[in-house]
């Protein structure tokens, strides 16, 4: 970051989940001129951020706290953005929720794997016949930005959310998580069937993304 003007905003996104990266980046580029977007990776930053929280959005504002606080000195204008992501089946009442991505139980100190994941929820809903489901993903914003007399300090949450229905198999083989079994209503397709392009247009966590991106842009417009 050698050079970098004071009123150059840094987005950074507080994961470390590659596939996570490769959706959300392309989103938040081009906001505004004097904006760049990194992952953790990319500024060679290693912070293991445990997900305590009970709810989505508390995970998220976790990770942009910690990771905020771990950069907030190396960069004048900074924002993170992270993302928490839920998988709510009906005929689970509502779970794996907020722990979907730990949902497959595992021997202690071992985290599951996506195919764990998809495996124990496919068991789990053998004999289940409602098989409604939702994808929702929470994005908490945490940044300062430059004012008109001093920098500007902010917090927000947005979120976006897919109807659709768990699949009996895994079906396609592009995507990661539960992308094989979740089926699109509106696509009549799972995610895992569709190009990255065609999921960035109907995912839960692009409709986040794009919310969020609005959000920066009407707060880098009006901020003080």
């Amino acid at each position: 970051m050698k050079g970098l003007k004071n009123d150059e905003i840094t987005i950074v996104i507080a994961t470390n989940n590659r596939d996570k990266v490769t959706e959300i980046k392309p989103l938040l580029e081009n906001i505004a001129p004097d904006i760049s977007v990194h992952s953790l990776a990319d500024l060679q930053v290693d912070i293991e951020i445990e997900e305590t929280e009970e709810t989505l959005e508390g995970n998220a504002k976790l990770k942009t706290d910690a990771v905020f606080n771990h950069l907030s000195d190396r960069f004048p204008c900074l924002i993170t953005v992270a993302d928490d992501t839920g998988l709510a089946v009906s005929g689970l009442n509502g779970a794996p929720g907020v722990y979907s991505a730990r949902f497959a139980p595992m021997p202690e100190g071992k985290s599951p794997t996506y195919d764990d994941n998809v495996r124990h929820l496919l068991r789990t809903m053998e004999n289940i016949a409602d098989r409604k489901a939702t994808f929702r993903t929470v994005i908490a914003l945490k940044g300062r930005i430059p004012g008109d007399s001093s920098p500007y300090m902010f917090e927000t949450t947005v979120e976006g959310f897919v109807e659709g229905e768990i699949t009996r198999e895994k079906t396609g083989n592009k995507g990661f998580g539960y992308d094989p079994v979740f089926w699109v209503n509106s696509a009549q397709a799972t995610f895992a069937q569709m190009s990255t392009d065609e999921k960035n247009r109907l995912s839960h966590r692009s409709l986040a993304v794009k919310k969020a991106v609005e959000e920066l842009r009407r707060l880098l417009i009006l901020k003080p």
